[in-house]
């Protein structure tokens, strides 16, 4: 009879409840107030983890390196001075270049000034370096793709001239024995380093400045290659300086 009372009440309201059974003994009561039951858990598949998307790169066909502004260049307009005079990097803004490059600014390296990009150091596929004589130098891998060939096939064994695009953000005029009036550049934004066609008009600034090139697989640029382009810079740089050799 208890346990028909007990399940009876149980569609009635929580106060008629415990009115009916005030005078029931205390177990009954704990009975018929029970904690209530925590609620299912469903189990939950693991979320899925995003994959990174990653750009798949064209195959290493080559290799090019070379020197981008050793020495002193020849006469250029300057667009904070309005004069048009030789210009000459210091090593502070040589290594500030390089330490540009290395915390992931987007330099690239273009086939000619305004033309489509060889490779960038945002794929690592353009480095620079510092050296003490010839001054900021660079290597690069050329892909298996249209552009790469073309550069490959235009350097192959042989040099191109080198020419860069900059913002100056720092430089000053001095006056030099045996150069005259010169601009000396301290600390700029370099935003492109252009690699110019054999058949190209425009020439290099910095005489010294060029690129050599080779077909090759590797992973690492040739070392002959990085000799080749410092020698030819070594040389304007002692023509330069009237050194008789």
């Amino acid at each position: 009879m208890i346990e028909t009372i007990e399940r009876a009440a149980v569609s009635a309201r929580p106060e008629d409840i415990q009115t009916k059974l005030r005078n029931a003994p205390a177990w009954l009561r704990s009975r018929m107030n029970p904690r209530p039951s925590p609620a299912p858990v469903r189990p939950t598949r693991p979320a899925a983890t995003a994959q990174p998307q990653t750009r798949s790169l064209a195959p290493i066909i080559g290799w090019i390196a070379g020197t981008c502004c050793p020495g002193v260049s020849r006469p250029a307009l300057g667009v904070q001075d309005g004069e048009t005079l030789p210009e000459q990097f210091t090593p502070r803004c040589m290594e500030q270049i390089v330490k540009q490059s290395q915390r992931g600014d987007a330099v690239t390296l273009t086939w000619g000034h305004d033309g489509p990009v060889i490779g960038s150091t945002r794929d690592l596929d353009l480095l620079f370096r510092m050296d003490g004589i010839t001054g900021l130098e660079f290597e690069a891998r050329l892909r298996d793709t249209p552009l790469g060939r073309k550069v490959l096939a235009e350097i192959d064994g042989r040099s191109l001239g080198v020419s860069i695009g900059f913002m100056k953000t720092k430089s000053w005029i001095v006056d030099r024995d045996g150069v005259g009036r010169m601009r000396v550049v301290d600390s700029c934004r370099l935003h492109h380093v252009a690699v110019l066609e054999r058949s190209a008009t425009l020439r290099p600034a910095y005489s010294g400045a060029r690129c050599y090139g080779v077909k090759d697989s590797g992973p690492g640029c040739p070392q002959h290659l990085r000799h080749a382009a410092q020698s030819f810079a070594f040389r304007e740089i002692v023509a330069q300086a009237g050194v008789k050799r």
